[in-house]
Order: C-alpha cells, then structure tokens, then sequence
C-alpha cells in the first residue's frame, strides 16, 4: 500500500498512483466489444464449430468470426473479423422515466468558444504559433469532460455511480493470503434513479448471421466480465451517422478515442486534448484457453496512448483540416471497430 502522510485513503493523489487501487473505466472499451460480439457469434455457431468452451472446427471459425482479435497494422488496413465488417463507437443512450423521451449522449469538445481576433503570438520552441483568447474559461473549475445531446450538458456524476471495494487477494491454489495482497476496487454503475441510461453501438453484421435471435442474452464485457444483458434491434443506417451533435467552425473534435501520433497533431495550430493508455488482449482461434491468465492470451506488446473523446483540433485553414481529416481516416483498423470518430 502506498499512502501519502496525513492524507485520507480516497486521496486524489493516492488514487492516482497508489499500486494498490484498481479502477475500471466508466466506458467498455472498443475492442472489448468487438471481443464480445465474436464470441456471441461463436457461442451461438452450433456445436459442430464450439463446444464446451472449444473450437471444434477452426476453418468455420475463421469464416464466422476472423482468425484473430483486433491488432494495429503497419500500413493500418481493416483486420478481417469474419461476418463482422464494422462497429460504431458506444454511445449513452438516455431515456426519461416520465414521458419516455430517448436521446443520445456523446462527448462534448472539451472547450469551443474560441477568440482568435484577440489571440497573442507564442513561440513554442522554434515555431512560432497564435495562443487564442478563452474567455468563458475560470481556472478553478478547469476543462471537465461532459457528454451532451446537442442541447444538454451532461457531468458523469449525473449519469455515473462510483462503488468502492476493499479485497485482499488470495492464491488461486494455496487460498492463502499474498504479500501486499489488499487492494481497493473502484467500478461504476448507471444512476438509473430518474432516468434510464445504457449503453449503445452500431455493428454492421452479415446478412447470413441470424444476430436478431440473440436479443436479450446475457454478455460479457472486458477483462473485469461485466456482465450486461444484450438488446439487438436491426436498423437499415447506423443512428450513429444522424447524430445531433453538431461540428466546430475551423476545428476538428473528436467522439472517440483516437489514434494519431505526434507530427500528425503538429497539423493543427492549436489543440485541447486529453491521452487515455490504451492496450488491448491479442488472440486467436488456436489458443488452448481464452482465460487472461493462459499464455496464449497476451496484451499487446507496445502501450499505445490514443487522444480522448472531446479533445479539439483547431485550424489555420480549410485546407488543412481537411489534411488532418484524411489522416484520421486512414488508420482503418481504429475506423473498423469505432475509433477515430469526429466530428
């Protein structure tokens, strides 16, 4: 355990790097769903392709779900996932208990209202740039990340609960206690008390899957297994491409994690952004065992950092928004399963 002296255990700088504490994400990750849907796929294949937890016919698999789950590619094209050609980036949908009213949530840009009229030149080692003025902004509350419908903001303390667990850990042989065993556990679950919240993705799905007929199964999502109930509805247009979530004059600001590095984001003139770690379980249809503990379920080797929904990309002209557009476009892989969305 890692404290700092005369602090209280739900410390902000203890919960930021304490060992100890293990914290989910508010938000199921996009290749945790992906990872869901193949498996709900192969759960439902028939016997003759899985059975008892094993792939039974490895040529069929490969057909119905890809060889393997999601990797970034040096020349970033699409992955093959089998009957699974795409999938969205997950919304929060919200539903009013008292008039049954249904919107959708995604994230806002971090900051908007931007004054370049007044801006002040900086340099910024060698380069010269133009710092905007931000008005609307107070120091004390900070840039806080909050979701909208397009006329509503939204605190995820409104949509979020946080439960807190303590545990101590035990060999999964022996059942004895291990050194430096206790830990602390911060998850989140939906405040469902005035209205209804969920989450929602779009996935574009082969004709020849009946995926209608798994409505209502119960899934699980990501290395903790969530489990969440499944509602499938079937729908000719992603309702993630109707959005009312309109775009920034000049500025480009992202709705879900994203992918780019360095000299790509040196496009823009000026940015507001946040990094989320972003790591991903690699597998295939010849491991053994899809437990996290088996050696044939690795984490990808490289830790990737990827920019986060409401980060804002502004711009000194057209011509150059429309460059960086194309770049977060071309990265396939992340485009495939809901990353680098924008607005």
């Amino acid at each position: 355990m890692t404290f700092q002296v005369g602090n209280k255990d739900n410390d902000p700088f203890n919960e930021q790097f304490s060992s100890y504490i293990i914290k989910s994400t508010m938000y199921p990750q996009q290749t945790s769903l992906l990872g869901m849907l193949r498996f709900l796929i192969l759960r439902n294949s028939g016997e003759n392709i899985f059975k008892d937890g094993k792939i039974v016919d490895k040529d069929k698999v490969k057909t119905l779900i890809g060889s393997s789950s999601f990797s970034v590619n040096e020349d970033h094209t699409s992955n093959n996932f089998g009957k699974i050609s795409n999938l969205s980036h997950v919304r929060i949908q919200r539903k009013e208990k008292v008039n049954g009213a249904v919107s959708e949530l995604e994230f806002a840009p971090l900051y908007e209202k931007m004054n370049w009229t007044n801006s002040h030149k900086a340099w910024f080692g060698f380069h010269e740039t133009s710092v905007p003025k931000m008005s609307e902004y107070k120091a004390k509350v900070g840039l806080q990340t909050q979701l909208t419908d397009g006329i509503n903001r939204y605190n995820f303390d409104d949509i979020f609960i946080e439960d807190r667990r303590i545990g101590i850990h035990r060999n999964i042989n022996t059942g004895k206690t291990e050194e430096g065993a206790l830990f602390k556990q911060i998850s989140y679950r939906f405040n469902n008390k005035d209205v209804n919240y969920c989450f929602v993705f779009d996935a574009e799905i082969a004709d020849d899957v009946k995926f209608t007929s798994y409505n209502g199964q119960l899934v699980s999502v990501g290395g903790d297994n969530s489990y969440f109930i499944i509602g499938i509805t079937e729908q000719n247009s992603s309702n993630s491409s109707n959005s009312s979530i309109v775009s920034v004059d000049d500025a480009v600001y992202l709705i879900s994690p994203t992918f780019l590095n360095r000299k790509e984001v040196q496009l823009a003139q000026f940015a507001i952004t946040n990094l989320i770690p972003f790591r991903f379980l690699e597998t295939t249809i010849y491991a053994k065992s899809y437990n996290i503990i088996h050696s044939h379920v690795k984490r990808s080797k490289v830790k990737y950092e990827l920019y986060a929904p409401g980060s804002i990309f502004y711009f000194e002209d057209n011509k150059t928004k429309k460059e960086f557009i194309g770049i977060l476009e071309s990265k396939k892989e992340f485009r495939q399963i809901g990353y680098n969305e924008y607005k």
